[in-house]
């Protein structure tokens, strides 16, 4: 019996040692200070390896590929789990200055944002790559483009709205209203605009350095 593995890509082993050090900074934070109060990250950076998982299977599984009700699902997946990975930058608001740990803190932040900008931009890379070989190199930018400022959109209604990506199912009538409203707010539009340039930039600067091995 034969098995197929996925390219290992030494960029997924800088982010695991990356991730490492982050979790051992927290850990630092947790024990000196006898609180829980961070440990929200690490969840957080659960939820930005999401949408990598759903690009990895999109890019690699041939049945996947072949099905063309499989992809739209997955595809839909991917772009209300992609959020969550630069949504870790908004968690500096919890940073709290004149206190002993915050240097410590921020840090921590620091790391735990920098790994989700990374998780989305190599998910980001392979959903460039599959929309380029299915279909072409300009609906592959296009495609992108959007999904970068629908995330922006969604990290909005995430951090102010505090909806999460499942509450298109758990709660929709809800999610739907507010997403109704928050179009005639310039906040919306402002936090919109500025994450999703955010994130294309992100993906235009460090796209040409990502090599995956199966290229």
């Amino acid at each position: 019996m034969k098995y197929t593995f996925l390219p290992i890509n030494p960029y997924y082993q800088r982010l695991a040692l990356l991730s490492l050090l982050g979790t051992l900074v927290l850990i630092y934070r947790v024990t000196t200070t006898q609180t829980i109060l961070f440990t929200f990250l690490l969840w957080n950076l659960f939820l930005a390896i999401l949408p990598l998982i759903v690009s990895k299977i999109i890019r690699y599984n041939s049945k996947v590929n072949s099905s063309n009700i499989a992809l739209a699902v997955l595809f839909v997946l991917w772009i209300l789990f992609l959020p969550n990975s630069p949504y870790i930058i908004t968690d500096f608001i919890h940073l709290e200055t004149g206190i002993s740990t915050m240097w410590v803190d921020l840090f921590m932040l620091f790391i735990f944002a920098l790994n989700g900008v990374l998780l989305g931009t190599l998910s980001m890379v392979d959903m460039f790559h599959s929309l380029t070989k299915k279909f072409n190199q300009k609906i592959a930018n296009i495609t992108l483009l959007s999904s970068c400022y629908l995330s922006g959109f969604g990290i909005f209604i995430g951090r102010f709205l505090r909806f999460n990506s499942w509450d298109i199912v758990a709660r929709p009538k809800v999610l739907f209203y507010c997403i109704y409203k928050c179009l005639f707010l310039w906040e919306a539009w402002l936090w919109t605009l500025g994450f999703g340039s955010f994130m294309w930039v992100s993906f235009i600067i460090l796209k040409p350095f990502i090599r995956h091995p199966s290229k």
